[in-house]
C-alpha cells in the first residue's frame, strides 16, 4: 500500500510544536494537508508510470520521495514525477477558487508558496529535479553546485521571513550533505546498473 509509505520528517516537529503552541491548529492542519496532496502528484505520477514507491516524507517544503531505481527510468518519466507535485497543487489551487469557505486566504497563501518554492529550479525541490531529468549527466554535478550556491543565498535573501529562511537553511543542508556523498552515490548507481545489464 503506498498510503503505509508516506513519513514525517523530524524537521517538521518544531513547525507542529510553534503551530499547535500559538493555536493555530487550522493553520496545521491546512499545511500538513497541502503537502500531502502535493506529495499525492508524485505518488500518483509515479504509480501510472509504473515505478515502485519505496518511501515519501513530507518536508517542510513538499516532501522527498523515493522510487526504486529511478535514475534508470527514461528522462520523461523523470521529469513528469518531478513535475506532478506542483501541478497537483496547481489544480488544488485553482479548484479551491470556486468555492468560499473560512480561512480561504491562508489556505491560498499556503498552495501560493508550495507552488512557488517547488518551481525554483535548484535540488532537491521539483524544479530543480525536473531540470535534473533533462541535463546530461556531465552537467548535474555543476547543477548540484548551482543549487548549494542559489539555496545558501536564498537564505541571506529571506532572512527576515523566518519560515523561508529557515526552509532553505534546510535545503542548503541537503544539497551540502548530497554533493559531499556524490561519489559514493555514483559507483553505487554504476553497480546496481552493471548488474541489471548483465545476462
Amino acid at each position: 500500500m503506498y498510503f503505509t509509505k508516506i513519513r514525517m520528517h523530524p524537521i517538521m516537529i518544531p513547525i507542529i510544536i510553534y503551530l499547535i503552541a500559538t493555536a493555530q491548529l487550522a493553520h496545521y492542519s491546512i499545511i500538513i494537508c497541502s503537502l500531502l496532496f502535493h506529495e499525492l502528484g508524485h505518488i500518483a505520477a509515479a504509480k501510472w508510470t509504473g515505478l515502485k514507491l519505496t518511501s515519501c516524507t513530507i518536508l517542510p517544503y513538499g516532501g522527498a520521495i523515493k522510487i526504486k531505481n529511478l535514475y534508470l527510468a527514461p528522462p520523461h518519466q523523470q521529469w513528469l514525477i518531478a513535475i506532478a507535485g506542483p501541478l497537483a497543487t496547481a489544480v488544488l489551487y485553482l479548484t479551491a477558487q470556486f468555492f468560499t469557505f473560512p480561512g480561504q486566504a491562508f489556505f491560498n497563501q499556503v498552495q501560493l508558496t508550495i507552488l512557488a518554492l517547488n518551481l525554483i529550479p535548484i535540488l532537491p525541490l521539483d524544479g530543480g529535479q525536473a531540470l535534473k531529468a533533462i541535463l546530461p549527466k556531465y552537467h548535474q554535478n555543476t547543477h548540484l553546485a548551482l543549487s548549494i550556491c542559489v539555496s545558501t543565498l536564498l537564505i541571506l535573501v529571506t532572512y527576515n521571513q523566518m519560515h523561508l529562511a529557515f526552509i532553505f537553511t534546510f535545503i542548503a543542508f541537503q544539497n551540502i550533505r548530497t554533493w559531499q556523498y556524490r561519489k559514493y552515490e555514483e559507483a553505487f548507481n554504476k553497480i546496481v546498473t552493471k548488474q541489471l545489464t548483465l545476462p
